[in-house]
């Protein structure tokens, strides 16, 4: 059914173009077809062709010199969209056009340069076929290739306009009515400006520019189309500035005066939609700014008013548990140990909202200074060493002998090395394996955190290093922490102007993480005070 639709939309428009047509009855100064078929294959996709090639053949068999003449000019209009939609994937295009790249890359390659496929084929084909003389193939060649690059340039537009764009408001009947009467206007004024011997039809250009303003592609589009089909129909029947002109001067009157509606539409509306959505980002930042800084500001206050509670508490807690006070009787040795761990807990959040409430803030500097990484490899797995001692975890090293040179925060790197171990050791469904590797890679110094753990699944993966994150899997819904530790852990690389990355995961197998930091250009000289 689609199919169908799209090739009698196709057909539909080729009858009704061709009864502009200017050279041998079957090459116009404008192809609609062109704009229909290149919208048909960005917005549904290339399987579209068959109907596309198949509304060309219809058209082009009762006119082309033979059937498989028709053929190959059908296969040309085919192509010339494809390439063109080729071209235009490649440059990122967006439909909606609300860029001025875009709009430069419909102009550029979606018509002056993919017509040029339906150009030179079409007209090989009536020349080599004898249906042109052999010294009329430029000529030819000029008109094809300009009509099928303004159906690009004026009828795809249009098309386009009527794609739903998402957050964009419906005119309602008060601006629709507006956007009437600007195009009954428009109208008018361009037919009396083609109707009269004085070469004054570009004033309908500030008409157009109005339209494109005030209602973006949905008035650009169709005030540069009504004012191109009255150009076209003022110059097939040779009257106002065509009335004395040869075909080659009515072809360069005419799409130099399209080439103008198209830069005075289309691009226009590009760059007043690029700048709206400008104010709005800058609009969302100041908010989003003030936001993040109130949120701080909240964080900031509630760490400094339970801080100090909860360090006392933990103390407390401490000299009760050692005996420092008599030793606790059997009964509360439990209760302590999980007071005490839940304190410990608590503090451990708190001191995670705090750090990420300030990254988001502002970027927390890095006070860089030579280190040897191997060493701070080393000295997070002694830290490491009491909880894997409990849990029955064994954490193997692989430093060779050479120095890991890094200019880099050595209290920042510590604590991601920090948070990569304790999740090893924590996301793990039997006795934890760590392997920690630091190497050099060109360079970079790099540090691979091994483990033999659960794994992530591929939501995990995608979302790993956002704030907040906790994996859903039930075995590890009483794990503590706020969702930070990676987070924080990536913002702490790249202040180091480094990369923190998930290598490689596979579920119930393990995981890889990699620490990648640019390497000490060279060791600080230490220099011996007299005294």
């Amino acid at each position: 059914m689609l199919l169908s639709a799209v090739a009698i939309a196709y057909w539909a428009a080729a009858r009704l173009s061709l009864n502009l047509a200017l050279v041998h009855g079957q090459v116009t100064p404008i192809w609609p077809p062109t704009g229909i078929a290149l919208v048909t294959f960005l917005t549904l996709g290339r399987r579209m062709w068959p109907a596309i090639a198949v509304a060309a053949f219809a058209v082009n068999l009762p006119l082309g010199p033979s059937p498989l003449g028709a053929a190959f000019i059908a296969g040309g209009n085919t192509l010339a969209p494809l390439v063109s939609r080729e071209l235009l994937r490649r440059v990122d295009f967006r439909p909606q056009l609300d860029r001025m790249r875009d709009a430069i890359a419909i102009v550029v390659l979606g018509a002056l340069v993919g017509m040029t496929v339906s150009a030179t084929v079409g007209s090989a084909v009536l020349t080599l076929s004898g249906a042109v003389p052999m010294n009329s193939f430029a000529p030819t060649w000029a008109v094809w290739w300009a009509g099928d690059a303004m159906g690009v340039l004026l009828v795809a537009p249009l098309l386009l306009s009527f794609v739903p764009r998402p957050g964009l408001r419906p005119l309602g009947w008060r601006r629709s009515a507006e956007l009437t009467a600007l195009l009954a206007g428009i109208g008018v004024v361009t037919y009396f400006l083609f109707e009269n011997q004085f070469r004054i039809e570009y004033l309908v250009l500030p008409l157009i520019a109005v339209a494109a303003w005030r209602f973006r592609l949905a008035g650009a589009a169709p005030a540069a189309l009504i004012a191109s089909v009255i150009a076209v129909w003022a110059a097939v029947n040779g009257v106002g500035p065509f009335a004395s002109e040869t075909l080659m001067e009515k072809m360069v009157t005419l799409q130099a005066f399209n080439v103008s509606l198209s830069l005075a539409s289309f691009l226009l509306a590009s760059f007043a939609d690029a700048r709206q959505q400008s104010e709005e980002i800058s609009r969302l930042y100041r908010s989003a700014s003030l936001a993040i800084t109130a949120k701080t500001d909240a964080i900031d206050v509630a760490a400094h008013e339970l801080g100090p509670p909860v360090e006392v508490l933990i103390s407390y807690l401490a000299v009760l548990s050692d005996g420092k006070l008599g030793p606790p009787p059997p009964k509360w040795r439990a209760i302590l140990n999980v007071m005490a761990d839940k304190a410990w807990q608590v503090n451990r959040t708190m001191n995670e909202l705090v750090e990420a409430a300030r990254i988001e803030a502002k970027a927390q500097p890095a006070n860089r200074a030579y280190m040897d990484l191997r060493e701070a490899v080393r000295q997070a797995v002694e830290r490491a060493a009491p909880r894997a001692e409990m849990s029955g975890a064994k954490i193997a090293t692989a430093l060779g002998p050479e120095p890991v040179p890094v200019d880099a925060d050595a209290r920042q790197v510590g604590r991601i090395l920090d948070n990569l171990i304790n999740n090893s050791l924590t996301y793990a469904a039997r006795p934890p394996r760590l392997k920690l590797e630091a190497v050099m890679a060109g360079n970079r110094a790099v540090v691979h955190v091994t483990d033999n753990g659960v794994g992530m699944s591929q939501s995990d993966r995608d979302r790993v290093f956002q704030p907040f994150h906790r994996t859903k899997d039930p075995a590890f819904s009483s794990v503590p922490g706020a969702g930070l530790g990676l987070y924080t852990s990536r913002k702490f690389a790249e202040v180091n102007r480094g990369r923190l990355v998930l290598e490689r995961t596979e579920l119930g197998v393990g995981s890889c993480f990699a620490l990648d930091l640019p390497r000490a250009t060279s060791k600080p000289i230490a220099t011996r005070v007299a005294g």
